[in-house]
């Protein structure tokens, strides 16, 4: 009866361990998302919105710049409120790591995919993901299926983008840092 028992432990044993290995499923490759950089805010007026984030929330602006779309490409820079966007980001004091996109609701070019920015106003949020490498990224996630409005773009402000959409037509937002010239990452 001893030995029936034992050799009944040993084949169940053996039984678990031989489909653990025979017919585990193996793991997908790790896309290399690294941590949610930015969400973005679609809002009606910058200065509204910043003046709201800072003096209602106690946030303060973390980075500030300015940006035109001509002919398909980003031209840094050379932008104003007036014909071209602003790059506003705002944070939660001492916070490095997160940052809140505020987005006018206007199209950034007359050939901009994305429609009707006035009635996302208070709808929707638009998340920045930080992954090792963009083009990476892309490559093995339309592997997968992934529907990706925007390919990788290297962007003059020293990153590579490119935008997926998740199974709802969610669009989120993918950067990795690219080496300079000089080979320095920003």
């Amino acid at each position: 009866m001893k030995r029936r028992l034992c050799l009944l432990a040993v084949l169940l044993f053996s039984a678990t361990m031989l489909s653990g290995s025979v017919f585990a499923q193996p793991r997908p490759e790790d896309p290399g998302i690294v941590r949610l950089r930015y969400a973005t805010i679609v809002v009606p007026n910058y200065d509204e919105a910043l003046r709201w984030y800072t003096d209602v929330l106690g946030f303060q602006k973390v980075e500030e710049g300015s940006f035109k779309v001509e002919g398909g490409s980003f031209k840094v820079g050379e932008g104003s409120s007036v014909g071209g966007q602003r790059w506003l980001v705002v944070a939660p004091r001492g916070q490095k790591d997160f940052g809140i996109v505020l987005e006018l609701a206007q199209p950034l070019s007359p050939d901009d995919a994305i429609r009707d920015y006035k009635n996302r106003i208070g709808k929707e949020t638009r998340w920045v993901f930080e992954v090792k490498d963009c083009h990476r990224f892309y490559e093995l996630l339309s592997k997968r299926g992934v529907k990706f409005p925007e390919t990788p773009v290297d962007q003059p402000w020293g990153v590579t983008e490119a935008q997926f959409e998740d199974l709802y037509g969610n669009v989120f937002v993918v950067k990795s840092p690219r080496p300079t010239t000089s080979g320095v990452k920003h």
